[in-house]
């Protein structure tokens, strides 16, 4: 596949990527990590350490905030021991007590954490890495690569049982990077470079489907941020999409098109088992990726998060420019942050919110605050960018000196696509209303997604004069 990027998309990508400088540092505590393993006292259990997850498949993005950290996820094997002799909870004590060794003689700050599936490792430094260590086996089977895993949640976790979750990362692998056609990128690469192919780390290279599983991975962090539980998992945005992509391998797309198609077909590359819809294992529909959705509410977050995508690309929509369009994405993509000139700039650029109607002459700061009402007394403040949920009623007050002088307009501007099913989007001005002598403005909450909320003083002579930064109304599920 032959796929041409926009300037634009170059930009964001760029703005999510990680760094050079953090993927070697991902590859010295790997070789750190199996260096020690293999003089510890696991070494008589013939122990193989691999990388598995997003910095293995080159689909990781950078953490999104300066004091998020990056997660590497390690997988140990013991090739010499059988399930038939230890528990789950026994391999778990085994690779932990090496893991708290290793942590000791590194002099790190905080002690292994012993998770449900894992043990992980908190590096607190100028590139905050959690490194989480998969303690498995050689499971009984035909599949040379399939793995046996320790899990807390496992209802036989402390017996002995050949009843243990198994995965098979290793061959996950290989059918990601043989779809994608990374090793065809790689040569290419090298050819252009002038390069030997064997010296280039598999980090450097990126095709477009992993490009395109960055960015949807950045978009659920996003829309998820408050509430990461129900965030669709690195696991199944790359499996679907991966699959996706599988349709489109022999066609030429631009990356905008691409992006939209793969959107589009995210659905209809879901399996079904045991009467729901599912994500299985590619290469051993055993294993099923999506256990979660064993509870309804995660798939429905799932079915959301969908929804959200194809409104944010404009994957149904056909009136808007590809700058519109593109706005649209990256508003989707940037960690909206109150009272900055950059959150200005995105309700700015979306295509719906009108342009202001006045004359700029603006000089004054003018301050939202909102409220929560009910039977029209004031409960509390609601912050902005506060998680509030649906259906509560809404006050919002202007604050400027001299306030009075001035008519006070609101901006309303709706996103996301339960607004757009129901021509709700809105961006348009509205008048105050006058209560107890102040000219506010009332509002309720009926639809998902972050939504914002300006005012502008507006003199005699059509002339506005103070305009506030966008209220953030952050409104839940």
């Amino acid at each position: 596949m032959n796929v041409t990027y926009t300037k634009n998309y170059k930009d964001l990508i760029n703005e999510i990527d990680v760094s050079e400088s953090d993927y070697k540092k991902a590859v010295d505590r790997y070789k750190s990590i199996s260096e020690f393993l293999s003089i510890s006292n696991l070494a008589k259990f013939d122990p193989k350490v691999f990388t598995q997850g997003s910095f293995k498949l080159g689909t990781a993005v950078k953490p999104l905030t300066e004091e998020g950290s990056y997660d590497i996820d390690l997988v140990i094997e013991l090739k010499t021991i059988d399930k038939k002799i230890l528990t789950q909870e026994e391999l778990k004590k085994l690779v932990g007590d090496v893991i708290i060794d290793y942590s000791k003689n590194n002099n790190m700050k905080s002690m292994p954490e012993n998770g449900k599936r894992c043990w992980t490792l908190n590096y607190v430094d100028g590139h905050n890495f959690h490194v989480d260590v998969l303690p498995t086996i050689p499971n009984i089977s035909k599949e040379i690569n399939e793995l046996a895993y320790t899990d807390k949640r496992h209802k036989e976790y402390k017996l002995i049982t050949t009843n243990w979750n198994i995965t098979n990362p290793q061959d996950y692998y290989k059918w990601f990077l043989n779809l994608s056609k990374h090793s065809e990128y790689k040569r290419k690469y090298a050819l252009s470079n002038k390069k030997d192919i064997e010296k280039i780390p598999d980090y450097k290279i990126k095709t477009p489907l992993q490009r395109i599983i960055q960015i949807l991975k950045r978009h659920a962090e996003i829309m998820f941020k408050d509430k990461m539980e129900y965030k669709p998992s690195s696991i199944i945005i790359t499996t679907l999409s991966a699959k996706a992509y599988s349709h489109l391998i022999d066609s030429n797309y631009t990356f905008d098109e691409l992006i939209k198609i793969i959107i589009k077909n995210l659905e209809n590359e879901l399996d079904f088992c045991m009467g729901k819809y599912c994500v299985l294992n590619p290469v051993d529909k055993r294993e099923n990726l999506s256990s979660k959705w064993n509870d309804d509410i995660y798939f429905n977050f799932f079915k959301q998060w969908v929804n959200q995508l194809k409104f944010d690309f404009s994957v149904n929509s056909s009136n808007l420019s590809k700058d519109e369009e593109f706005n649209m994405v990256k508003r989707s993509l940037l960690y909206n942050r109150p009272d900055t000139y950059q959150l200005q700039n995105i309700v700015n650029e979306l295509p719906y919110h009108q342009p202001m109607k006045w004359i700029n002459q603006i000089w004054k700061d003018v301050i939202i605050k909102c409220f929560l009402i009910k039977d029209n007394k004031i409960l509390r403040e609601i912050q902005s960018g506060e998680l509030i949920s649906k259906q509560v009623n809404l006050r919002f007050i202007a604050y400027s000196n001299n306030i009075n002088q001035y008519q006070i307009y609101w901006q309303i501007t709706n996103t996301g696509y339960e607004a757009a099913n129901v021509y709700q989007l809105r961006g348009d001005f509205y008048d105050s209303v006058i209560i107890e002598g102040s000219q506010v403005r009332n509002e309720s909450t009926a639809y998902y997604g972050k939504h914002y909320v300006e005012a502008f003083l507006v003199n005699q002579n059509n002339i506005c004069v103070g305009r506030s930064f966008p209220f953030i109304v952050n409104v839940d599920y």
